[in-house]
């Protein structure tokens, strides 16, 4: 780390390192995931393909940027993945609507499923899916995790620095 450090790279291309390779990690787990869906178990996808992709990649960023922040704040290892077990595995398991219906939550419940990525994706999904291509559910969703995931890697670059702790 300190060789890294010491390099000449920017605090953005040490950041991008970081990011890249999860980005394809999780969109091939993306794929296979959905060829399962599709050939397996022989659930039709209605939408695009690649407004799938598209879509998948912007959670993929927000739920990156958010891990990036998480690992930035934390001072080792362990500590930022209790932080992200508590901050975006559970909320996103509850929250998000795929297994507990949104509406039938009690509204302050609904209130707080607004900062929950994985809400938008799941909707995202389900459209996709089961509805196709419904450009009002899906582009909408697909601003909130633009919003997201520009707010976690702006956040992220501007508050890591350069150091050794």
């Amino acid at each position: 780390m300190e060789a890294l450090m010491a390099s000449p790279v920017t605090m953005g291309e040490i950041l991008l390192g970081k990011l890249i390779p999860y980005f394809f990690l999780g969109m091939g787990g993306m794929l296979l995931s959905v060829a399962l869906a599709v050939w397996l178990f022989a659930v039709p996808l209605v939408g695009s393909f690649w407004v799938l992709l598209l879509c998948s990649s912007l959670f993929l960023l927000a739920a990156l940027g958010m891990g990036l922040l998480i690992s930035s704040a934390a001072h080792n290892q362990f500590v930022a993945g209790q932080i992200a077990i508590i901050v975006t595995f559970l909320p996103a398991f509850i929250l998000s609507g795929f297994i507990f219906d949104i509406q039938s939550m009690p509204t302050a419940i609904q209130v707080i499923t607004h900062i929950v990525a994985a809400r938008y994706f799941v909707t995202i999904l389900q459209t996709l899916f089961l509805a196709g291509d419904v450009w009002p559910v899906i582009l909408w969703n697909s601003l909130a995790l633009a919003l997201m995931a520009t707010f976690f890697l702006g956040v992220t670059l501007r508050r890591s620095r350069k150091r050794l702790d």
